[in-house]
């Protein structure tokens, strides 16, 4: 039995550190599929939303330089204090959106993770 989007980014949360929230959002139109928020401070639907006009950006400025075929593989926002991932669906029509704590997570371990939750959240919300 697949696993629900929940389900997913609970495994997310075990299995980093600093983790601050995750979300799905489906690209065109900015909303939340499913989330889960760690720090209630931070204003995930926000943060999906322009995360998502983020991706739709990228989709033009690529297929302008006639790079349609290129898939975005993954986008890694580097702030002060926080690491901001943001990764498209193979059907480029959502993303899976994290961030999280800088001082308190490894790039290495956030890129692992997300790659790996891709596919099972593409496929919850097909």
């Amino acid at each position: 039995m697949a696993k629900t989007a929940s389900e997913v980014f609970e495994e997310a949360k075990a299995e980093l550190g600093g983790l601050k929230a995750i979300s799905a959002v489906e690209i065109a139109s900015g909303l939340s599929h499913g989330s889960l928020v760690v720090d209630t401070k931070f204003d995930l639907d926000a943060a999906s939303a322009y995360n998502a006009e983020v991706i739709k950006a990228k989709i033009k400025a690529k297929n302008a330089m006639g790079m349609q075929k290129e898939k975005i593989d993954i986008m890694i926002i580097e702030l002060t204090s926080q690491i901001h991932v943001i990764q498209p669906t193979d059907n480029e029509k959502f993303i899976i959106y994290m961030a999280a704590d800088k001082s308190a997570s490894n790039m290495g371990l956030i890129r692992k993770v997300m790659l790996g939750i891709a596919k099972d959240v593409q496929s919850t919300l097909d």
